[in-house]
C-alpha cells in the first residue's frame, strides 16, 4: 500500500511537471519568435556605430554580457542531451531484455555512455536515476522498491569504474586511432567488459546475500543440474578449507560468498561487455562532437574536470533510496546497514577530494564558456537550414496538440493522472528521441564539414 501510494504521488507529480514543462516550452517558443521578429526589425535599421562593435566582438556579445548563458547552453545542449540519451538507452535495454527474455539485461548501456562522456559522477547519477526512479516507477509488479533499490549499488559501482577508466590516457588513444587493430578492440572489451564485471560482481554478491538469492544461469535442465552439483562441490571444498583457517561461521559465509561471486562475475561478463560496446558505438556514430570536446579535450587536449557539486547531487538522489532500504523490514537489520552506507563513503570522499584538489571555479567557468562557444560555432550553420526550422515548428505544434489532448483527459477519465502521466511519457519520449537523433545528425554533419 505505501509503495502504491508513492507511485501514485510520483505519477501525479509527473503529470503536473508535464503540464508545466509543456507550458514553459510553449512560452519559450513564443519568446523565441518575438526575439527573432525584434532582431529582424533591428537589422533593417542598424546604427552605424553599433555595427562594427557587433562584427568585431561576436563572442563577447554572446557570452560576456551574460556569463551564465554559456553555462545554460551547456546544460541544454550538452549535459541534458547526454543524460537523456543515457536514461533512454537504459530503459530501452531493460525493456528489450524483459520482453525478449534475454540473458542480457543491457540496463547499463546508457550509464556507460554517460560515464564515458561526462565522467564517473554523472554516470553514477544516471545509474541511480535509472534504478531508483525510472525502473521502479515503471516496474509492473508489487514490491518494486525491494527488488530494484538494492541494485543501485551495482549500477553506481559500474558507472564509477567506467568513468574512471574513460579518463585514462589509453582510452583516449584508443578512440583517437581511426583504424584500431583487433588487439586494441580486444583490449577495450576486456578492460571495460571483463574488468567491469569483476568490479560490479563484488557489490552484486553482497546485494544477493541481502536478498537471500542464489546465482542461477538460464540453462537447460540437464546442464543446470550438472552445474548446480559442480557449484555445490566447489562450495563444500572452499568451506572445508576456509573453516580450517577462520572457523565454522566465517568459513561457511566466505565459501558461499566466493563461489557466488565467481558465478556472478561469469554471468556479468557478457552483459557488461555488450553494454560497454553498444555505448561506445552510440558515442562514435551518434555524438562525435561530444567525443572531440569531452574525451579528447577540444583544441587544448584537456578533458573537463569534475565539479565538486556532483557528489552532493548524487548524495541527494541516493538519500531517498537509502532511507527506504533502512526502513524496510527486509534490509533494515544491523547486518545490512553498512552495505547501504557504502555509497556515502564514496560520496563524502569524492567531495573532499574535489574540494581540496579539484579545479578552481574560475578555471572551470572559463573552460565551460569556451566549450559552449565551440559548440555554438560548430552547429551555427546547421541551425540555419530549412529542415531545422521545419522540425522546430512541427515540434512546437505537436506540443500544443499534446497539451490540448492532456487537458481533455480529466474530463474523459476518472483515473486521469495515471493516463496523463503515461501520455506525457509517450509524447515526450517520442520528441526526446527525435531531438537526440537531430542532434546526432547535426554533430555528424558539423564534423564532416570541419574535416573537408
Amino acid at each position: 500500500m505505501p509503495e502504491d501510494f508513492g507511485k501514485d504521488m510520483l505519477m501525479l507529480g509527473g503529470t503536473v511537471i508535464g503540464f508545466i514543462a509543456a507550458l514553459l516550452t510553449l512560452m519559450e517558443k513564443l519568446l523565441d519568435v518575438k526575439n527573432r521578429l525584434t532582431s529582424k526589425k533591428e537589422r533593417k535599421s542598424p546604427s552605424p556605430t553599433e555595427r562594427p562593435a557587433s562584427d568585431s566582438f561576436p563572442t563577447i556579445d554572446l557570452f560576456s554580457s551574460k556569463p551564465f548563458r554559456g553555462v545554460s547552453y551547456l546544460l541544454l545542449y550538452e549535459t541534458s542531451v547526454i543524460v537523456a540519451a543515457g536514461l533512454l538507452l537504459n530503459y530501452v535495454g531493460l525493456t528489450l531484455s524483459r520482453h525478449l527474455e534475454s540473458i542480457l539485461f543491457l540496463d547499463m548501456t546508457g550509464t556507460a555512455l554517460v560515464a564515458f562522456l561526462l565522467g564517473p559522477w554523472w554516470g553514477a547519477i544516471v545509474a541511480l536515476l535509472s534504478n531508483s526512479v525510472v525502473n521502479w516507477l515503471l516496474y509492473p509488479e508489487a514490491g518494486g522498491d525491494v527488488v530494484i533499490f538494492p541494485w543501485s549499488l551495482v549500477s553506481m559501482a559500474g558507472a564509477c569504474y567506467w568513468g574512471w577508466m574513460a579518463k585514462q590516457t589509453g582510452f583516449q588513444k584508443y578512440l583517437r586511432t581511426g583504424r584500431s587493430s583487433a588487439l586494441s578492440h580486444a583490449w577495450f572489451l576486456y578492460i571495460f567488459g571483463v574488468g567491469s564485471a569483476i568490479v560490479m560482481s563484488l557489490p552484486g554478491t553482497f546485494v544477493q546475500a541481502a536478498l537471500h538469492e542464489q546465482t542461477t544461469f538460464a540453462l537447460n535442465p540437464d546442464v543446470a543440474e550438472s552445474v548446480s552439483l559442480r557449484v555445490l562441490q566447489w562450495e563444500h571444498t572452499a568451506h572445508l578449507y576456509l573453516e580450517s583457517l577462520f572457523g565454522f561461521t566465517w568459513g561457511e559465509s566466505l565459501s558461499w560468498w566466493i563461489v557466488n561471486w565467481f558465478q556472478n562475475w561469469i554471468r556479468y561478463i557478457p552483459d557488461k561487455t555488450m553494454s560497454a560496446a553498444i555505448a561506445l558505438v552510440v558515442l562514435k556514430y551518434g555524438y562525435p562532437l561530444f567525443e572531440r570536446e569531452l574525451i579528447h579535450g577540444g583544441p587544448e587536449g584537456e578533458r573537463p574536470n569534475d565539479e565538486r557539486i556532483l557528489p552532493l547531487v548524487l548524495g541527494l538522489l541516493y538519500a531517498p533510496s537509502f532511507a527506504a532500504l533502512l526502513s524496510s523490514e527486509t534490509y533494515g537489520g544491523v547486518a545490512y546497514w553498512p552495505l547501504w552506507a557504502l555509497p556515502w563513503l564514496l560520496i563524502l570522499g569524492g567531495y573532499g577530494y574535489l574540494r581540496c584538489w579539484g579545479t578552481g571555479e574560475a578555471a572551470m567557468q572559463a573552460a565551460r564558456l569556451q566549450r559552449a562557444e565551440r559548440y555554438a560555432r560548430a552547429l551555427k550553420q546547421i541551425g540555419r537550414e530549412s529542415s531545422h526550422e521545419f522540425c522546430k515548428r512541427l515540434t512546437f505544434m505537436t506540443l500544443i496538440a499534446s497539451l490540448l489532448f492532456a487537458l481533455c483527459l480529466p474530463i474523459l477519465l476518472t483515473d486521469f493522472y495515471r493516463a496523463t502521466f503515461k501520455f506525457f511519457c509517450v509524447v515526450y519520449g517520442f520528441l526526446l528521441v527525435v531531438h537526440l537523433v537531430r542532434i546526432a545528425i547535426a554533430q555528424n554533419i558539423s564534423i564532416a564539414r570541419a574535416n573537408d
